[in-house]
């Protein structure tokens, strides 16, 4: 594929105020960290890139995005970026890390394009289930197999808070070639990336104030890797929690657990998968299906708050 489009999401940075809590934070939830010099940085396990790049500053605030895009594409893009008037470096800014073509957005938000194919997922074995009622797990004590402990697989997407939405939703479009899959009417874009059969969405934009980040979302195996990953998180005193619930848009089953900064990171599984076929549509629907007493924070307003300085 010689066409100049991201295909899919590498992960993100962060800046925040304390690099320890965030590694703790962060390995509880199942990553691993790596400390480089003055950078932090977080990957789940087996993954060959980072997929949090974590540096210190007084405030919470969103550093970059970082998206895949093929090798052979790479001169491509920085000649569409430059046609696009953006200035393109070989160069990473300040807490960066990654190698790779950077270029800010028109908002200030830097972007960091890798030129590597994702790496995929490793297949994991589940255990059979007597779901609709069938019976094909027989004479055996699934409580006591269960892994328990489990990481996360890969980072599955992340949103952003952005300010002129619109806008916004078509700079990623056209410059970056993601491709708006569904929305909540007035509040958020649901954005894919990839070809063939991909995940309903990879990135995603929150109508807001100004930029900031709203949430990550890593992927888990299983509904039981959901469950032991928030007992996990709440044993360690992480308790600001929104889950276990199915959302509405994507379908996917999900579980968030607030930072030590007021965004959230979330567990989730079972997303739709979509093709070329797919139509976007603009939904008015709440944001799940079923899930715990509804939480206003998660759909009026700011979508639970820009917490980063303007």
């Amino acid at each position: 594929m010689n066409e100049s489009k991201v295909t899919g999401l590498c992960g993100f940075g962060l800046e925040v105020p304390e690099l320890g809590a965030a590694q703790r934070f962060y390995e509880t939830f199942g990553l691993q960290a790596q400390n480089v010099g003055s950078v932090l940085l977080l990957r789940c396990p087996g993954r060959i890139d980072a997929e949090i790049v974590l540096t210190a500053a007084g405030h919470k605030r969103l550093h970059h995005l970082s998206f895949y895009i093929a090798p052979e594409t790479r001169d491509a893009f920085a000649e569409k970026l430059t046609k696009a008037r953006l200035k393109v470096t070989d160069t990473a800014p300040a807490g960066g890390h990654r190698a790779g073509l950077w270029f800010q957005d028109p908002w200030g938000t830097w972007i960091h394009l890798n030129p590597a194919r994702p790496q995929p997922l490793a297949p994991v074995t589940l255990q059979a289930s007597n779901f609709g009622g069938r019976s094909d797990r027989v004479d055996v004590h699934l409580w006591r197999e269960l892994d328990k402990n489990r990481p996360p697989m890969r980072i599955g997407h992340m949103l952003i808070f952005t300010q002129e939405w619109e806008r916004a939703e078509a700079f990623f479009a056209t410059v970056l070639g993601l491709r708006t899959t569904d929305r909540g009417k007035g509040k958020v874009a649901f954005m894919a990336a990839g070809e063939g059969v991909i995940d309903h969405h990879c990135f995603g934009l929150i109508n807001g104030t100004h930029r900031g980040f709203q949430h990550a979302s890593f992927q888990v195996a299983s509904f039981d890797d959901i469950g032991y990953g928030a007992w996990r998180m709440r044993a360690a005193g992480y308790k600001e929690s929104f889950g276990p619930g199915r959302h509405a848009i994507a379908s996917n089953l999900f579980h968030y657990t607030r930072d030590p900064w007021g965004s959230w990171v979330e567990y989730y599984a079972d997303m739709d998968k979509i093709t070329d076929r797919w139509q976007c549509r603009d939904w008015e629907s709440l944001p799940y299906t079923w899930g715990p007493e509804w939480s206003p924070e998660f759909w009026n307003g700011e979508m639970n708050a820009n917490l980063e300085p303007r």
